[in-house]
């Protein structure tokens, strides 16, 4: 089953990602073309924090958690972390989640908004907590939200810490056709009726970014480029 590693990456501050002549789209670059030379890689999407411009956040989508764990003995893996040092200031910590739906997570990621939020629990998540998560995508599909494109949802592999939290992490993306169409779904009655469903009352702690940056390089690896905003809002989870 595909599953997505996720990539929190701060970057030296005035970098540029999408520059055609800047070391950091070139470092950039080369870290693709290290990915691309992996079978079980099959996307690479990321962008820039609006909250803190030199923050990328990347979903890098592999065939099977064992293909991740293959790539990692061959040479190219060394060359990909090598490429990321020249982007970084700081130690990167990447975690996997298998996102379910996966064609929705598809969705979602595409979308002109990409709404994620990141709930940290202290120890293992509540039980039932994707079973939530789908109960709230269904109100999304049967309610025929407008502007809702795709919703999916998953638990971390790993332990995550975050501020003195520490243990299984929720992710949630919604895909919406504007922030106009999230504003306004924020502030219905079907929102204040449903929202209980997610668990923000058992999170420790909710992160909240907007990346607003769109690099997508999809099989084929074509060369990097800025594609769309992309907005990420966690104001609903205040």
């Amino acid at each position: 089953m595909p599953i997505t590693e996720v990539v929190l990456c701060p970057l030296v501050p005035g970098s540029d990602i999408c520059g055609s002549h800047e070391a950091a789209s070139a470092a950039l670059r080369d870290t693709v073309d290290g990915l691309h030379r992996c079978s079980g890689c099959q996307q690479f999407i990321a962008g820039m924090q609006l909250e803190n411009v030199d923050m990328m956040e990347a979903f890098i989508t592999w065939e099977s958690l064992e293909k991740y764990h293959e790539f990692r003995k061959t040479p190219d893996h060394g060359l990909v972390v090598a490429n990321l040092i020249k982007l970084r200031i700081q130690p990167v910590t990447p975690y996997h989640v298998e996102f379910r739906p996966f064609t929705a997570f598809m969705r979602a990621t595409e979308a002109p908004v990409t709404e994620v939020a990141t709930f940290y629990f202290d120890g293992s998540a509540p039980t039932g907590v994707l079973d939530r998560f789908t109960r709230f995508r269904k109100v999304l599909n049967k309610q025929h939200v407008s502007g809702v494109l795709g919703a999916a949802a998953g638990l971390s592999h790993e332990e995550l810490e975050s501020e003195g939290v520490k243990g299984t992490a929720a992710v949630l993306l919604i895909g919406w056709e504007s922030v106009d169409a999230h504003m306004a779904f924020q502030k219905t009655e079907l929102f204040k009726d449903s929202v209980g469903l997610l668990p923000v009352t058992e999170a420790k702690r909710v992160d909240m970014v907007r990346p607003n940056i769109k690099i997508e390089l999809g099989s084929s690896f074509a060369n990097v480029g800025l594609l769309s905003q992309h907005h990420t809002s966690f104001a609903a989870f205040r």
